[in-house]
């Protein structure tokens, strides 16, 4: 059941049909119109624009990238340092979101804020596996057999 639906949630994700306006994304990540067009004219960001003076469409992932450079630029880099510590965050990202779709997590909750992840064998001994334990906020690893 769980693995339905997990499959339903990646194929929404996948279809990344999800669309803002250039206003909308100003007003969501709070830069101007004007830093936007800029960032989009030097190739950091994407939209998607049907015919001439007709508004840009963002997908929601430039939300996300959007709201990444400005945050690097509020901690002090300039944009070029932002734009490629943001295209580091996003590979790392990536990664994460592999791991995720390609293990086949077991979740179980055992009580409220308490749970069990099973993570997948060891490479080295098929017949270990690697759990984590969720409680109170604090997350352990563990080694069982199976």
């Amino acid at each position: 059941m769980s693995i339905l639906l997990a499959e339903r949630f990646h194929k929404m994700i996948g279809q990344n049909n999800l669309r803002v306006t250039m206003s909308q994304l100003a007003e969501m990540t709070g830069v101007s119109p004007s830093q936007i067009r800029y960032w989009e004219k030097k190739g950091y960001i994407e939209s998607e624009q049907g015919e001439k003076n007709q508004n840009h469409l963002f997908p929601v992932t430039m939300l996300f990238r959007v709201c990444t450079i400005k945050f690097f630029l509020d901690q002090g880099y300039t944009l070029a340092v932002a734009v490629k510590k943001e295209q580091e965050r996003r590979e790392s990202v990536k990664l994460l979101r592999e791991f995720i779709l390609n293990q086949k997590l077991s979740v179980k909750q055992l009580g409220p804020g308490k749970g069990e992840i099973e993570i997948g064998e060891v490479a080295e001994d098929p017949r270990t596996e690697v759990y984590a334990t969720v409680e109170n906020g604090k997350t352990k690893l563990h080694l069982r057999q199976k």
